[in-house]
């Protein structure tokens, strides 16, 4: 695998970010953050300087009335400090908690609000799983930020303070285990490297076998899976992904193993030199027993503050090389109009394609490749073509979810990138092929909002338009029917046709002004797809129009017709300018229409004749 890049953002510049966020939030969490500090320094200090004076008053002959009240005037205040970092610690790790959940927030507003082809694309993907592992559990980066920030933070000061404690024997002792502490650094950097630049390979290998579970636990998969008998093809799946998944984790743990190793040997080097020389001091410069019992914790607990601070750094860095893919995925840019922008139109508008091409990333050739023409205000227009032609692609372009790679796209007078982005959704109403259907009711699955912003007259009217009146009046519940039995025990399941009306009845609620359907009816029989095309035209008269679908008889309604190949538009015309013209839609068609012709001519010609 090629290294990865140096990560875009610096371990200060994530501090600053999380500082940010936590100011926003929780002033709190930063003041209990500041304030532990010193408690951390004081608890080793204090039985330090306890452990002296009790050797100093015992070596001079102090009474015991003397020495016990030493003795409880330092625990007291060693028992307060505890108790006050306790406190402290305890209210950092909630608020902690609470800031972590802010980011699962952010990063939710940013997967629903940013443009659906980042979202869609592979990259983002990728991005979006690596983000969400800075808050995914308690363990997670944002969770843990500010206790690793105060532990490096107490380390660095306690070192301060104990180097200082430490000069007056020997400026010789603090050379040696900065030199130590200089090459555990090091070390330890190139075991955060590793990590970093080998992370992308099993965070793809989770992504395969989170599929697979997911897949195992999905019901519609289940009858398949049984039917096909391809359990055994998951069962494969799950154990090469598995088995590449316990190769990564053995080699990031035997690549640490090998480095806690030379970390360890480092480390025993380090204390030894340190305590000859100190037991040096006593035999031959006359150090006191007070001196040597003060010293000696001393150094033994700078050996703790210099490998604290060489964990706390180098988790500290993990934790930024985290937020740095939290940030990634934050910062995708996104290329649509969320400021002001013209007026969307009031009526149904004209819609012009000029010059208009489209290619996807890392694909040689244009999906879409020059295509002009000009839709009238009013027009019904059909995009047909065989599977592949690029028809979703010019939906999703006219939709706003993808951005043209040349060209431009008007609607009405001016350009559809222009549009602030949520404004132009607006004079959408698209049913695309699989319609969404939430575990809500069906007067909010409808309306697509909660039930005290739904225009009751409206919910009405289109409910009958479309259909659904006869089922709706069977139910219990009526319109307040909860949909989706798998996850409402008391919900019902609505057939394919029934599907099709509810996304009539949702189309005809927003009351878009281009409509937009792309094959949402190619799961229903020819004759159901006709009929519900051409109600669909009847209750849309007042809006600009474009049916999508690969049953040519099912179009022959509209306007005009767009024939569709290789992302170019071959042929235009009416169903019969078609016909007449004899290529290749009038082939398709034929090839089509035999399906309908049995027992010509009863009701079935009419949509095939």
């Amino acid at each position: 695998m090629k290294k990865k890049d140096k990560p875009l953002y610096s371990t200060l510049s994530n501090i600053i970010f999380l500082f940010k966020i936590a100011w926003k939030i929780d002033k709190t969490l930063l003041l209990v953050t500041v304030l532990q500090i010193p408690m951390l320094i004081a608890l080793p200090l204090l039985p330090t300087y306890l452990t002296k004076y009790i050797v100093e008053l015992v070596t001079i002959g102090t009474t015991s009335s003397t020495l016990i009240k030493y003795i409880l005037y330092i625990s007291c205040i060693i028992l307060f400090v505890r108790i006050l970092n306790n406190y402290l610690s305890t209210s950092m790790r909630w608020r902690a908690v609470f800031n972590r959940f802010n980011y699962i927030t952010l990063c939710s507003d940013k997967v629903l609000d940013m443009d659906y082809y980042n979202i869609e694309s592979p990259s983002a993907q990728i991005k979006l799983k690596k983000a969400t592992n800075a808050f995914l559990n308690n363990n997670s980066s944002t969770e843990k930020f500010f206790k690793q920030l105060v532990d490096i933070l107490a380390n660095l000061i306690g070192l301060a303070t104990y180097t200082y404690l430490i000069l007056h024997i020997s400026p010789f002792i603090i050379f040696i285990l900065f030199v130590m502490t200089t090459i555990n650094y090091y070390i330890n950097t190139k075991n955060n490297q590793w990590i970093h630049q080998n992370k992308e390979n099993w965070v793809l290998v989770d992504r395969k076998l989170e599929y697979i579970i997911n897949k195992l636990g999905d019901f519609e998969v289940a009858k398949d899976m049984r039917l096909y008998d391809i359990s055994s093809w998951f069962k494969k799946m799950f154990s090469i992904f598995l088995l590449d998944r316990l190769s990564w984790t053995n080699k990031k743990e035997t690549f640490k193993f090998f480095i806690n190793f030379i970390c360890a040997i480092m480390m025993f080097l380090k204390d030894g030199v340190a305590y000859v020389f100190l037991i040096y001091q006593v035999t031959k410069n006359n150090m006191s027993a007070s001196e040597f019992v003060f010293y000696f914790a001393l150094i033994s607990k700078y050996s703790d503050w210099l490998l604290g601070l060489i964990n706390s750094y180098n988790t500290l860095q993990l934790t930024s090389l985290s937020i740095c893919d939290l940030r990634e995925f934050l910062d995708i840019p996104d290329s649509f109009n969320k400021g002001k922008g013209p007026t969307v139109p009031k009526k149904a508008p004209n819609i012009i394609f000029n010059n208009v091409s489209f290619k996807y990333p890392n694909c040689e050739n244009d999906t879409l490749k020059n295509l002009d023409f000009n839709i009238k205000s009013g027009e019904k227009i059909a995009i047909v073509g065989l599977n592949g032609a690029g028809k979703t692609t010019l939906v999703k372009l006219l939709s706003g979810l993808y951005r043209q790679t040349k060209g431009t796209i008007k609607i009405d007078e001016h350009e559809l990138m222009k549009y602030n982005r949520d404004d132009y959704y607006k004079l959408l109403s698209v049913v695309f092929q699989d319609i969404m259907v939430m575990p809500v009711s069906i007067e909010e699955n409808i309306a697509l909002s909660t039930e005290k912003h739904i225009d009751k007259l409206q919910l009405k009217s289109v409910i009958k338009s479309s259909g659904l009146e006869s089922l709706v009046q069977k139910l219990p519940s009526k319109e307040k029917t909860i949909l989706l039995k798998s996850v409402h025990d008391d919900a019902v399941d609505l057939s394919g046709g029934e599907m099709q009306k509810l996304a009539l009845a949702r189309a005809l609620y927003k009351n878009g002004k281009i409509v937009i359907l792309d094959e949402p009816t190619s799961a229903l029989d020819p004759i159901a797809e006709n009929e519900m095309y051409l109600k669909y035209n009847s209750l849309t008269k007042d809006t600009t129009s474009i049916f999508i679908s690969h049953r040519l008889s099912s179009t022959r309604f509209c306007d005009r017709i767009f024939f569709l190949e290789n992302g170019e538009i071959i042929e235009e015309g009416t169903h019969d300018d078609l016909i007449k013209l004899g290529g290749k839609y009038a082939n398709m068609f034929e090839l089509q229409s035999h399906y309908y012709k049995e027992g010509c001519c009863n009701e079935t010609v009419k949509i095939g004749c």
